[in-house]
């Protein structure tokens, strides 16, 4: 995978948990709570990849599908979810215990995972830069969400939802 395609997939993967940091932030939270979260969302967003990764090289090795399609398939589902998801109004309530941090970083992680399977080859390089872009950007969602939501949290998933239909068709 290139490394422009690399760093559009990190800054889409990455405006998922951007949109929700937005919302979250609104709530005041302090600033250690605040690194916490994004750790935990670059773990996850390290962690799922290599996963999903790890699931396809099982699958190649039970049958000769070609990822090609798949991959194209994968990236128009992820885009048509980020374009539904931001129709929707979410309800957001504290993220008040680790457990809470946990499920959030899962939550916003899981399209990561999808992407691993989609990945041309088994590489570290796409996982560390999916990490490195959605903790970046759920600390600055986190930062930015007392001023910024109502302006850009539909805006973000929505440019996200457009990054994967641009991938898809650039994998066609």
């Amino acid at each position: 995978m290139e490394i422009l395609s690399i760093v559009l997939v990190s800054i889409s993967l990455s405006m998922d948990a951007f949109s929700l940091a937005l919302a979250y932030g609104t709530l005041g939270m302090e600033k250690g709570l605040c690194k916490r979260i994004s750790f935990l969302v670059g773990i996850f967003h390290f962690v799922m990849p290599i996963l999903g990764m790890s699931v396809k090289r099982l699958l190649l090795n039970y049958s000769s599908i070609s990822f090609d399609f798949i991959t194209f398939l994968i990236y128009i589902y992820l885009g048509i979810m980020l374009l539904l998801e931001a129709k929707e109004e979410r309800k957001v309530s504290p993220l008040s215990s680790l457990k809470e941090h946990f499920i959030f970083s899962f939550a916003v992680s899981i399209d990561s995972f999808t992407v691993g399977v989609a990945l041309p080859k088994f590489t570290l390089t796409a996982p560390f830069s999916f990490a490195l872009f959605s903790a970046s950007f759920t600390l600055l969602g986190l930062k930015l969400g007392r001023k910024l939501h109502t302006l850009l949290g539909k805006i973000s998933v929505i440019l996200g939802g457009l990054f994967f239909f641009l991938l898809a068709f650039l994998h066609l």
